[in-house]
């Protein structure tokens, strides 16, 4: 075997056992706890501030109370749907398709004060930075939303 072809196997052999071992420290981990952004399924992050969640409950009383309550971005169909993907996939929704009949007119800063709300209401803890939409290190940070109780 020519040692070009040694070395590409040996790349090769290193990758998979790298795979391997991390698919299994993965699957060897804690279920993580509901109601949390986590960056490569396994690191608990906060993508949104306390402050940032009131100013997003007040954008959700001027812009998406006419149409929507509360219980439409907690309810279980929200949940069932959103689970697993990726926060910047939600900002993206919400920021193109809303308000109803005049999607996009909002500032950036509304839809992520919106959204931040709506973690809020979701039960994501808070962190100290705000919810920065435009950031696309949020596509690989997934939502996992806490199950809706029998009470809801």
């Amino acid at each position: 075997m020519p040692p070009s072809s040694q070395i590409s196997r040996a790349i090769l052999l290193a990758v998979v056992a790298t795979s391997v071992a991390a698919a299994a420290r993965i699957t060897a981990q804690q279920p993580l706890a509901a109601g949390h952004a986590v960056l490569n399924n396994q690191d608990t992050v906060p993508v949104y501030s306390d402050s940032q969640a009131t100013a997003g409950q007040a954008v959700w009383g001027k812009a998406c109370a006419e149409c929507h309550e509360t219980n439409d971005v907690t309810g279980p169909d929200f949940r069932t749907k959103w689970s697993g993907q990726s926060v910047f996939a939600l900002f993206e929704q919400i920021r193109t398709t809303m308000p109803d009949g005049n999607p996009g007119t909002l500032p950036k800063e509304e839809y992520a004060a919106a959204l931040a709300y709506i973690f809020k209401l979701n039960g994501l803890t808070p962190g100290a930075a705000p919810f920065v939409g435009d950031s696309v290190a949020l596509a690989g940070v997934k939502l996992i939303l806490p199950p809706v109780s029998s009470g809801n």
